[in-house]
């Protein structure tokens, strides 16, 4: 019985996940135009991480507009899709790959992201700008303690990150948002607009709005809250411009809180934006454009 236990214990030991052990954990470091980006990673992942310190320049690049890390990014590449979600603490997200935070990004290795052909270098510099856009948002919204309580909505964080790494070639259009919303409106009638169709709802839905309440969706529903979340925030830039966006950046790390801030800045209410880009969307004003 106790060599059984033994060796039971020998297994479990030899199949535990090597990503537990920071001993042994690698790390290149890149410092470009002041900003500094620490990659972290297991042996089996030096390949994933050299395609990582490749794509950091052309990131920081892109963020030029938006502004510059004022501190240090680690990020840490986990070696599978189970050791990511144990290092955010999340479960039965199989399609999210990186999760960043002020100055922190835990990134699923690339080498797993598929059991075929590994991602190109500008599927990683993708990935990597949209989860620095993050960092940078944050630095400029507020401090290492106060940012997660600045209250930015989902559209705002996601969206700015899509935009700013240009992925709207990986989003779904507005016509699939607009679709999302009749089918999912008790109201809705069938056939084309032009067929007599019933409106959408420009209202938000009581179970889980891709905009203003996308937490019920975001696990089952990700395609439409990412692409009404990059969709979002092109209608921002594109009726009041980067600037003032910016500006909404500003004041939050003055204090306000991302309601304030946007009234500020914008001029209206956040919900009253929302209603009107559902207005955008559902009345077909993309159409337009």
């Amino acid at each position: 019985m106790r060599t059984a236990l033994a060796c039971l214990c020998l297994l479990a030991a030899a199949c535990a996940p090597r990503y537990r052990g920071k001993e042994s954990l690698r790390s290149q470091t890149v410092t470009e135009g002041g900003q500094t980006v620490r990659v972290q990673f297991w042996p089996e992942d030096a390949g994933a991480a050299d395609q990582v310190v490749q794509a950091l320049p052309g990131a920081l690049e892109r963020l030029r507009p938006w502004g510059a890390l004022g501190a240090p990014v680690t990020i840490t590449l986990y070696p599978s899709h189970e050791a990511f979600e144990a290092a955010i603490y999340r479960e039965g997200y199989g399609w999210l790959r990186a999760w960043a935070r002020y100055d922190t990004i835990d990134l699923q290795s690339p080498r797993s992201w598929s059991l075929l052909v590994g991602p190109s270098q500008k599927d990683v510099e993708e990935l990597v700008t949209h989860e620095l856009t993050h960092c940078v948002m944050y630095q400029l919204a507020g401090s290492e303690w106060s940012w997660p309580y600045k209250g930015i909505p989902l559209w705002f964080r996601e969206g700015m990150a899509s935009v700013a790494a240009d992925q709207g070639h990986r989003r779904k259009d507005p016509e699939f948002i607009y679709r999302f919303y009749v089918s999912s409106s008790p109201l809705s009638g069938s056939g084309d607009g032009a067929g007599g169709e019933v409106a959408a709802p420009t209202a938000v839905r009581p179970n889980g709005d891709p905009v203003s309440d996308p937490e019920p969706l975001y696990q089952s529903d990700q395609e439409v809250v990412y692409a009404s979340a990059h969709w979002a925030f092109q209608f921002l830039l594109d009726r009041y411009g980067m600037d003032r966006v910016k500006h909404l950046l500003d004041e939050m790390n003055r204090g306000k809180l991302f309601n304030a801030a946007f009234q500020s800045a914008i001029g209206i209410a956040p919900d009253e934006f929302e209603s009107d880009f559902r207005k955008y969307i559902v009345w077909h004003g993309w159409k337009e454009r």
